[in-house]
């Protein structure tokens, strides 16, 4: 896939597209590993699921997520929380319009993106979300924590297709 993507005399990746929708599931924030591999997004061609979960040293939450699509010869798609955009001949960027919140025992909490991988992969990227199950800077941290609900939105379709 990072081969079309480079590939700017080829290929170009200006049908890229925001996906509608909200798309949910729910963590164990008592048994981590029990997370890693669940799906937050699939449909047949495309896959966000779970790559790493990790408590953080300030009373937060680290998320991995992995996502992968499909590439022939003829293009390639995938559907992420990273937009990758070609800028010229040899420069890109990236950006995560992915957003993403976390509800624990009826309250909402925003998370941040934390960090993106390019095409790192044979067939997609990573990036990651932080949040905290509090609103207040202040509070202490939510001890014994169970099941939280993530919902994320706004994830991009990244399409590379021939010129």
């Amino acid at each position: 896939m990072a081969h079309i993507a480079n590939n700017t005399r080829d290929f170009t990746d200006k049908s890229g597209h925001l996906i509608d929708g909200k798309y949910s599931l729910e963590v164990n924030l008592s048994d981590f590993d029990s997370n890693i591999g669940k799906d937050i997004y699939t449909d047949g061609d495309h896959r966000i699921y779970v790559s790493w979960l990790q408590h953080t040293q300030n009373g937060g939450y680290d998320i991995g997520f992995r996502s992968s699509g499909q590439y022939s010869l003829s293009g390639a798609t995938h559907i992420s929380g990273v937009h990758h955009e070609t800028i010229n001949d040899h420069s890109f960027t990236m950006s995560t319009p992915a957003k993403m919140t976390a509800e624990y025992k009826g309250k909402t909490y925003d998370a941040q993106p934390t960090g993106q991988c390019g095409m790192n992969y044979k067939d997609g990227d990573c990036f990651s979300f932080s949040f905290f199950l509090k609103d207040d800077p202040n509070e202490e941290p939510v001890e014994g924590v169970g099941m939280v609900k993530l919902t994320m939105t706004d994830l991009y379709k990244n399409i590379w297709s021939k010129q």
